[in-house]
């Protein structure tokens, strides 16, 4: 496998260092229980991890931006008490992390997820401590997508050259807002992607597991 030269490598949180699904479907089928809807199952979930949440609400579930909202509170009833917990790391993902450190890579972290469930994820699995920067959604900020999020990692990170830097993920959210950014991805497909979606998408090089993203970097 060729390597890769990145002296910055940023990650997408659910499906690419977690797997966050339990936390993510629980916490959907509350806040669906609380607004008199059906539970739905992981498999009719899948395809919707990675987006904001309100966007998942609306376009895939035909909520109204009222009741989206109201959906979204409901949801972070459940998740910020329960659902963060409930996620565990992807096998080989600490021995990524300490082989890319110990090869002075800068890392930075990359998810729709609001910056405050990121760093208690990450400080809950011991891991946070691998990365230079820990990036998120913050609506007052308004870093509201993943091309935001990522734009948000390169400027603290002061990655001027673009060129230097690139994503891991597991989607097309990842991917595309990648490119929205200026940077390529690396495409993994043991989170909740797959590979045709992650090639047709444009993702540079796609990938099976953790020791192949260590191979290429």
């Amino acid at each position: 496998m060729k390597k890769l030269d990145y002296s910055v490598v940023l990650f997408d949180l659910d499906g690419t260092i977690i797997d966050s699904m339990d936390g993510i479907l629980n916490a959907m089928n509350y806040s669906f229980v609380k607004m008199g809807m059906r539970a739905i199952t992981q498999q009719e979930l899948l395809p919707f991890i990675g987006p904001p949440i309100v966007n998942t609400l609306q376009e895939h579930f035909g909520l109204d931006l009222e009741m989206a909202n109201k959906g979204i509170e409901y949801y972070h009833q459940y998740y910020k008490v329960d659902g963060w917990k409930e996620c565990t790391l992807y096998n080989g993902i600490v021995s990524l992390f300490e082989s890319l450190k110990a090869k002075g890579k800068k890392l930075a972290l990359a998810t729709n997820k609001p910056n405050y469930y990121a760093r208690q994820i990450l400080k809950r699995h011991n891991v946070d401590k691998y990365f230079d920067y820990i990036g998120g959604s913050d609506v007052e900020k308004g870093i509201i997508n993943k091309t935001l999020v990522i734009e948000d990692c390169l400027s603290v990170l002061g990655t001027e050259d673009k060129s230097s830097a690139i994503m891991v993920g597991d989607t097309y959210f990842d991917v595309e807002g990648a490119f929205g950014a200026g940077i390529k991805t690396i495409g993994v497909t043991y989170g909740y992607g797959g590979r045709e979606e992650l090639t047709k998408c444009g993702a540079l090089v796609v990938v099976d597991t953790t020791e192949e993203v260590q191979e290429l970097l």
